[in-house]
């Protein structure tokens, strides 16, 4: 004599490594998906402060330095892991001119390529900055 529950258990082995294949392709898609959005996080974070990091850099030194203020917010960057070379930092005067008390406008973009662009198109991020020169 057999058990039934033996011939019940038979036929149903296989269930549970079905589950498992389906759902493991759910939990790596969300894993993957929210590393993707936190580094896009960080990479707006990064680019935030080196824009704030340029602004202070022209405030002090009168605005006039732009080369310098450019190269401020690309070493500021390089201490991310981010690609500095993709990095384009700008400084404009919407007043006219460096000298105080105007004000000096740094800005960044940065091309954002994502870890898993097959399925992500890759936006360009920008970052505005504005700061008062005040003596």
């Amino acid at each position: 004599m057999r058990p039934r529950r033996h011939t019940r258990w038979r036929r149903q082995r296989g269930q549970s490594l079905l589950e498992t294949a389906l759902m493991i392709v759910v939990i790596f898609t969300v894993v993957f998906w929210v590393f993707e959005l936190g580094w896009l996080m960080y990479t707006y974070s990064v680019l935030a402060d080196a824009v704030n990091e340029g602004v202070r850099y022209a405030i002090v030194h009168s605005g006039g330095d732009v080369a310098g203020t450019q190269a401020k917010v690309k070493a500021f960057a390089g201490t991310s892991l981010h690609d500095v070379s993709a990095i384009t930092p700008s400084v404009t005067f919407p007043d006219g001119n460096s000298a105080p008390p105007n004000r000096v406008r740094v800005t960044v973009t940065y091309t954002y390529i994502p870890y898993l662009p097959k399925f992500i198109t890759a936006p360009t991020m920008k970052t505005y900055a504005e700061g008062r020169m005040v003596q």
